[in-house]
């Protein structure tokens, strides 16, 4: 395992007797720490601190103390950029966690990039943050440094298209997304699967955020789908749940809408999504870091990516420890040796497995399938 679930904390732990007397090392995490996306942020930032907790009371880093220093992006690209700025100034940053908007990611990857410092995200899903817009053709790894511990928008948006044919009968889908980078991504990567399948996209409509809700219903209605795909997060896809209630088929998406917030926005009973990973209670691996991350108090739960930060973090620390090697000494100038660890790491994490192919990509693509059932999500299964 890269961490034991021992003691937990709610901030970085103090190490107890560990040799702490070289200073601390920082581990960077950018996430919506407030606004509409808060809570899933707010799993991520408690995640990191728990297994940094973890480090630091097993002294991972002999000679040093971690701490996480978190910046809130707001969901918002140039907001993201500016935090990735600011923690790269540090001359004690080991690495960044996160962001989880794909679209954040985006504007986070050249600031990191041109530092030489890693990133490792846990919940940006788009296949282009790794391979490029041609990621089929001619796929192109454009940043080294960025890596990620979720699969991709090219393995869920295929996943949930397979799942909504071969399970669920459903054939004519009206595809909507909200013009961002995640959601157009998974959009795209269901669309193909779905004509893969047999099916046929009967309307295709993109709606930004905070747009005239009326006029997307009317186009979808219009087509007379069997299913409705929504590429997006759930402050919107609740309600577009909710408005096309009078249609009586399910709302069909990706993570972005696995979140409870998705219900009490409107999502209803039957709506159907996919999530990267499986859930964490049902990992015998992760049952330990649910129960740490119990006792320690977070008053925010763990959320859809609380487990892939928790390896994250875990990741960034094991590299950097490799990194310092036996003398020990940090300096900003071994930024691109914890690249290289991260690069060729191997190990097991909570989700299962760990390592990272050319591209940055997990090698794990495990997704899964959930439905709402009784006003919350439930799970089904895999999406074999």
């Amino acid at each position: 395992m890269l961490a034991a679930c021992g003691g937990a904390g709610g901030s970085s732990g103090d190490g107890g007797d560990c040799d702490t007397s070289r200073g601390t090392l920082v581990v960077g995490l950018v996430a919506p720490l407030s606004g509409e996306l808060a809570s899933v942020g707010l799993g991520m930032k408690n995640s990191a601190d728990l297994a940094v907790s973890q480090a630091n009371a097993r002294c991972a880093v002999p000679g040093y103390h971690l701490a996480v220093q978190s910046q809130d992006d707001r969901a918002d690209p140039a907001t993201g950029a500016a935090a990735a700025t600011t923690l790269a100034r540090d001359p004690s940053l080991i690495g960044v966690l996160g962001p989880f908007n794909s679209s954040v990611a985006q504007a986070v990857q050249p600031v990191l990039s041109d530092a030489g410092i890693v990133q490792i995200s846990p919940g940006s899903t788009a296949t282009s943050l790794t391979r490029g817009a041609n990621a089929v053709t001619a796929p192109l790894r454009q940043y080294q440094t960025f890596f990620r511990t979720v699969a991709t928008d090219g393995v869920q948006g295929p996943a949930a298209a397979s799942y909504l044919t071969r399970s669920e009968n459903k054939r004519r889908v009206a595809v909507v997304s909200d013009g961002k980078t995640y959601g157009e991504g998974i959009a795209e990567e269901f669309a193909k699967q779905l004509a893969t399948e047999g099916g046929q996209v009967v309307a295709r409509v993109t709606a930004a955020p905070g747009t005239g809700r009326d006029a997307v219903v009317s186009r979808v209605t219009a087509a007379r789908p069997d299913a409705v795909f929504y590429g997006g997060e759930y402050p919107e896809g609740g309600p577009l749940s909710a408005a096309l209630a009078s249609l009586s088929v399910p709302v069909v998406g990706g993570d972005g809408i696995v979140n409870p917030g998705y219900v009490t926005a409107g999502g209803r009973e039957g709506d159907l999504g996919t999530s990267v990973g499986p859930p964490p209670e049902t990992l015998p691996a992760a049952r330990d870091f649910v129960e740490a991350y119990r006792q320690a108090g977070y008053p925010e739960s763990i959320g859809s990516y609380g487990a892939s930060t928790f390896d994250a973090t875990n990741v960034l620390v094991d590299s950097t420890v490799r990194a310092l090697g036996e003398d020990g000494e940090w300096s900003p100038a071994l930024r691109p040796d914890v690249v290289r660890s991260v690069q060729g790491f191997h190990g097991d994490g909570i989700t299962g497995p760990l390592s990272f192919d050319r591209f940055g990509d997990v090698s794990t693509d495990a997704v899964t399938v959930y439905r709402v059932q009784g006003g919350r999500w439930t799970v089904l299964g895999p999406a074999d």
